[in-house]
């Protein structure tokens, strides 16, 4: 499954296509945003309503989407360790891992 696979499924939430230019960002800004609110809520802070409900509308679906990829992966951790290689690095690099990780 690849990027496009995530945009296909998401293509039709105004929130999410509203969040960034790429898919690439749209996907940082997604998942970023679904870990804030499971930190908060581990936390014990309060959450918005429209938090949880984003939370609840998209956390399924991701880890659909990253268990299913050709190398299954893990949604946090890519966040934390993958995702920057996608959007801190230049073109060929960005394109590598893309082609690597199957997103």
């Amino acid at each position: 499954m690849k990027t496009k696979n995530i945009e296909e499924k998401m293509e039709k939430d105004p929130w999410y296509l509203t969040v960034g230019k790429t898919p690439i960002e749209r996907m940082e800004k997604l998942l970023s945003k679904l870990d804030s609110i499971g930190r908060s809520r581990e936390q014990g802070s309060m959450v918005s309503k429209a938090d949880r409900d984003l939370s609840y509308k998209y956390i399924g679906q991701i880890k659909s989407i990253f268990k299913n990829l050709s190398k299954p992966l893990k949604w946090k951790p890519f966040l934390m360790s993958d995702l920057i290689l996608l959007t801190d690095s230049p073109f060929k690099v960005k394109k590598k891992c893309v082609n690597e990780t199957g997103l």
